[in-house]
């Protein structure tokens, strides 16, 4: 609710005030009577203002207070068993509420509410036509002892208990605080005629008030009252006197400069009305005492859900444009940046050709190049090999093997070799002829750095083959066949 523009409007029966809480403070105070000037200034003011929600304290003697103990729920089930109990209480009026109480509660089950309601709904409803007609909607309506909680944070004053006495528009309200929670309020007409002094008709109405709380058990007769006077105008310094201790009243005053520092308020607007005191707290009214209607709640939500709708979609269309926006700007970067990236390439080719023209151009050049690799191909391939045929001899009699041909090819993957031969004085073990095939092979793979491979072992395994010979008189044959590579 504080960081929402809205019109704040004071009510009573005897007058009326009005203001614009925006940015944390108020503006544009006015007071009027409630009648038809009245209430054509206020709908001027709903024009000026439109969409703004209307926040309502009601100061009036038709106002009742319970105490009510209940058993302890919570979320739902406590607003429909306040809400029954709140229309038990108060079923001849539809403005009513239970503010749930700081205090300690009969049971450790329970909770003590106060329920307040407002018994004449006629001193609202010309204000609330004029709300409808102008398709304003409802931020609350409070009575205003609901308000004096917050007075009292403001205040500091402590969460004891004391009785907070302010002249209003309407009259001399009185309310009585425990821990900071109204407790017990009355509205005492302002009607000092027949005393010579005016202020002796407060200290009158202020005792009267102290017998109530007696009469009702808020207070032991005995029991001294911190009584608060609210002094916007510095007119009550003589209620003290009044007040005197002996008589059970511990009297403090709250000062004008004190009012004017803590509520934040332009010293012209206490000069207008002092009900600006009371339209300030308005931002800080409690939940739980807001009077209202069920059907007032429903149209309320209605208006935040559109708004918080619209809120949430024109927060994503600025995203939208947002992320649009950069996007934009990030492409218009990468195109400067390609662009500089081709004028260099441009430029260095420009170089180039600047510094290969002595040379005959880049076509010249190339043509060397590939000079140059075809000249390294032959020569790989054009590569002596008495050195690798003179490492595979060494590899075949250190392997104890007889080396019948050796065959040099050139190719286009590289230089091959291929060797031939066969085991001498084999008499028919063929499993240790393959074991010294195989440990040539890997010798001559390791000699040469390249890996060799053995195509034809001692034994043929291959089923095809046609046996020849006469039994008994043919010799078995070990004959080997290892290919491998040269290195280049």
């Amino acid at each position: 609710m504080k960081l929402n523009a809205r019109v704040l409007l004071y009510i009573s029966a005897v007058g009326a005030s009005c203001a614009i809480y925006r940015n944390g403070s108020i503006e544009d105070v006015r007071a009027w009577a409630p009648d038809e000037e009245g209430w054509e200034s206020f709908n001027e003011v709903l024009l000026r203002h439109p969409g703004k929600p209307v926040a309502i304290a009601v100061d009036t003697v038709d106002e009742i207070y319970r105490r009510e103990a209940l058993p302890r729920a919570h979320g739902g089930d406590r607003r429909e068993m306040t809400g029954r109990r709140a229309r038990q209480v108060i079923h001849h009026s539809p403005y009513r509420a239970a503010l749930r109480i700081d205090s300690r509660a009969p049971t450790p089950d329970q909770d003590r509410y106060l329920i307040m309601g407002l018994t004449n709904p006629e001193i609202l409803r010309p204000w609330l036509d004029i709300c409808h007609v102008r398709g304003t909607h409802l931020a609350g309506i409070w009575l205003l002892p609901a308000l004096s909680s917050a007075l009292a944070s403001r205040l500091r004053l402590g969460r004891g208990r004391l009785l907070l006495v302010s002249e209003q528009t309407g009259g001399l309200r009185l309310t009585y605080l425990e821990n900071g929670t109204p407790r017990f309020s009355r509205l005492a007409p302002v009607d000092g005629s027949q005393y010579d002094n005016p202020l002796e008709h407060y200290a009158e109405e202020i005792e009267r008030t102290r017998q109530a709380l007696v009469g009702q058990r808020l207070l032991t007769r005995a029991e001294p009252v911190r009584t608060i006077l609210v002094d916007p105008l510095n007119t009550l310094s003589e209620l003290h006197a009044l007040l005197p201790e002996s008589a059970g009243f511990q009297c403090e005053s709250i000062a004008r400069a004190r009012l004017l520092e803590t509520l934040r308020l332009p010293p012209s607007l206490l000069a207008e009305t002092a009900d600006a005191i009371y339209l300030r707290l308005l931002s800080d009214a409690p939940a739980g005492a807001n009077l209202m209607t069920p059907e007032q709640h429903a149209l309320t939500r209605s208006y935040w859900l559109r708004r918080g709708l619209r809120f949430t979609a024109a927060a994503w269309l600025g995203i939208s444009t947002l992320t649009s926006a950069v996007l934009a700007l990030d492409a218009l970067r990468l195109d400067r940046i390609a662009e500089q990236h081709r004028h260099t390439a441009q430029t260095l080719r420009a170089q180039e050709a600047s510094l290969l023209a002595p040379e005959g151009g880049p076509e010249a050049l190339a043509g060397r190049l590939r000079a140059v690799s075809d000249w390294q191909r032959v020569a790989a391939l054009e590569r002596d090999p008495v050195e690798a045929i003179a490492l595979a001899r060494a590899s075949a009699i250190a392997s104890g093997l007889r080396l019948d041909r050796i065959d040099w090819r050139t190719s286009e993957p590289g230089p091959r070799l291929e060797l031939e031969g066969a085991l001498p004085g084999f008499e028919g073990d063929y499993p240790g002829a393959h074991r010294r095939v195989d440990a040539f092979a890997r010798a001559l793979g390791k000699a040469l750095a390249q890996p060799a491979r053995v195509t034809e072992w001692p034994l043929d395994p291959r089923t095809d083959q046609i046996l020849e010979g006469e039994f008994g008189q043919s010799r078995v044959s070990a004959r080997f066949r290892v290919e491998t590579g040269i290195a280049p």
